[in-house]
């Protein structure tokens, strides 16, 4: 029997190394299979990391009470020499952590799951094609042709090509109107685990601006012709509407992303303290007034 002829779930890697080091670090990696558990249930919130991709970012973001979040190569200017970082950081705060590439040429997605991510967020998917290239690059043979190295963080785990395979989350984009037209058939191939709208993106393939109702009433449309087994995502400028989604099946949900948090909080901040301080004067010149008298 050849290699390739023994099962992925029989292999046990010889390296293991049992401990209460080797069970973090496996939670780490597996974090995925509890993202799925999540949506399952009916609900996951995440966010964008794409302006403040950093370690205290990352720390504030997951007290803040999220589930998940995607490090977004394609927007920012995070790349290989900067994501493994992000990717532990993100994890050693019990964030699952998908990425979204900024392609999904061969070699890149392989690439970012060896650094730790729990999945990915491909960009930009129009085709059942290239759902299963993508599936086919995140997923180990026989479901896929992912390649296997025995790098050192896969010590923590028992059987990696098992426990890997059973927990890496594969979610697609769909951002364009080719995308939507095909959307049916790209969900329905083996190994997608959810189907993500962009409305962004989608608007300007719509020749709509962004957050108009044609938008939404696309998504909308989504929810009744993508299977139950697969799950769906958004995301969502206004957390308030997250409800409403949930209901219609979206439960991978992305609300707002890190700068633009960061941004409505210093508002806030900056506003309530110039309230205040024409509030202070004000009484202060009420005070004087009624002095004077």
């Amino acid at each position: 029997m050849s290699d390739s002829d023994i099962p992925r779930d029989a292999w046990r890697n010889p390296r293991y190394a049992a401990g209460s080091a080797a069970t973090r670090a496996a939670e780490s990696l597996l974090r995925g299979s509890e993202l799925r558990r999540r949506l399952s249930n009916g609900f996951a919130l995440g966010t964008f990391m794409i302006e403040l991709p950093t370690r205290n970012a990352l720390n504030a973001v997951a007290l803040a009470g999220f589930d998940f979040v995607v490090l977004d190569m394609e927007h920012s200017a995070l790349d290989f020499s900067t994501l493994e970082a992000a990717i532990a950081a993100s994890n050693a705060v019990g964030l699952a952590t998908l990425v979204r590439p900024w392609t999904t040429a061969q070699g890149v997605i392989g690439k970012i799951l060896d650094c730790g991510a729990n999945g990915i967020m491909a960009p930009h998917v129009h085709s059942a094609e290239g759902a299963r290239d993508i599936v086919a690059q995140a997923r180990f043979s026989p479901k896929g042709s992912r390649g296997f190295s025995p790098i050192s963080r896969f010590d923590s785990l028992s059987a990696p090509l098992h426990q890997l395979a059973e927990s890496v989350m594969v979610v697609v984009q769909i951002e364009g109107q080719e995308g939507l037209r095909q959307v049916e058939s790209i969900a329905a191939v083996a190994g997608i685990d959810a189907v993500f709208i962009g409305p962004y993106d989608l608007a300007l393939s719509l020749q709509v601006p962004p957050g108009s109702p044609e938008v939404f009433a696309a998504a909308g449309r989504i929810a009744d012709c993508v299977a139950a087994g697969v799950h769906l995502g958004l995301y969502i400028d206004d957390p308030a509407a997250c409800g409403q989604w949930a209901r219609r099946r979206f439960a991978l949900q992305c609300v707002s992303f890190d700068g633009r948090m960061f941004a409505d909080a210093a508002r806030a901040v900056a506003s309530q303290a110039r309230d205040s301080l024409r509030s202070d004067r004000s009484i202060s010149s009420n005070n004087n007034i009624q002095e004077s008298r």
